[in-house]
């Protein structure tokens, strides 16, 4: 009897959109981006289909990043392959830890990080209400050079990415489209920032929440907790999450006084 299930790789259809959804439902914060991008059109799909029904998915998305997703364990080399043949670009992968581990050893070009991810969520009920109050804003175009530096140290600290290799026009153009359409949310005055944080899928499955940053001469003062709090909180959406690194100590216990839980665990791949 085979370890694992064989499967078939192929585009998804029309027909094959409610199975893609209900995958992405059952794996909870994992599959959040992707079912709010199926349900929003949003990237690509390679569907894992066994003798009769869904083992898994490829989703590709438009800013370059790969999740993965399996309904049980799939036989990890043959993912890799399908990734690999299905020819999508990606530079960032989410996944179970086998697959994403192989992965990292097939790929060409400079591994950046290659390590444990921890999801943790809550439903907006389960937030705890911060003490004292802060007043949390959407970003504004005054606030865009302080955004600038906020993701280059962010990505310099947490992902390894050498300030000087980041394309400028591009870091500049991805902010201000997060200003531009309100997902990105800080505490501090106008031009002024001390904390900030962005929505980086928001749909019917929930949000997942990304890039929380807290400049050096503000840390020690709860703001993050504050700001994911806040967040969380939004009744329009069912669930939040987001993912951080397993190790980060400090973060981790942030997000839990803001009253999230550990949900999931997954593997992070960052091509350099």
């Amino acid at each position: 009897m085979p370890r694992f299930q064989p499967f078939l790789a192929r585009s998804i259809s029309a027909a094959d959109t409610d199975e893609v959804l209900q995958l992405a439902r059952a794996a909870s914060a994992h599959g959040i981006y992707v079912g709010n991008a199926v349900l929003a059109r949003e990237g690509e799909v390679v569907a894992l289909f066994g003798r009769d029904h869904l083992l898994g998915c490829l989703w590709f998305g438009p800013r370059g990043n790969l999740i993965v997703l399996e309904s049980e364990p799939l036989d990890p080399e043959l993912v890799a392959i399908a990734v690999h043949e299905s020819r999508w670009p990606w530079r960032i992968a989410l996944g179970p830890d086998p697959t994403v581990a192989l992965l990292s050893q097939r790929v060409v070009g400079k591994v950046l990080v290659n390590r444990a991810q921890v999801y943790h969520g809550c439903q907006p009920v389960a937030v705890v209400h911060q003490k004292p109050p802060v007043v949390v804003r959407k970003a504004q175009h005054e606030d865009r050079e302080r955004l600038i530096a906020a993701t280059l140290e962010l990505n310099r600290v947490d992902l390894k990415v050498d300030p000087h290799r980041v394309d400028r026009r591009w870091l500049r153009d991805m902010v201000d489209s997060r200003i531009g359409d309100g997902s990105t949310l800080v505490i501090g005055e106008v031009g002024k920032p001390l904390c900030k944080l962005d929505i980086g899928s928001r749909g019917a499955f929930g949000i997942v929440i990304e890039g929380v940053f807290t400049f050096p001469e503000q840390r020690g003062r709860g703001l993050a907790t504050r700001l994911v709090a806040v967040a969380a909180s939004d009744a329009s959406t069912p669930y939040s999450c987001l993912h951080v690194a397993a190790d980060n100590g400090p973060a981790r216990s942030a997000y839990v006084r803001a009253g999230m839980h550990e949900v999931g665990r997954c593997r992070l791949l960052l091509l350099g």
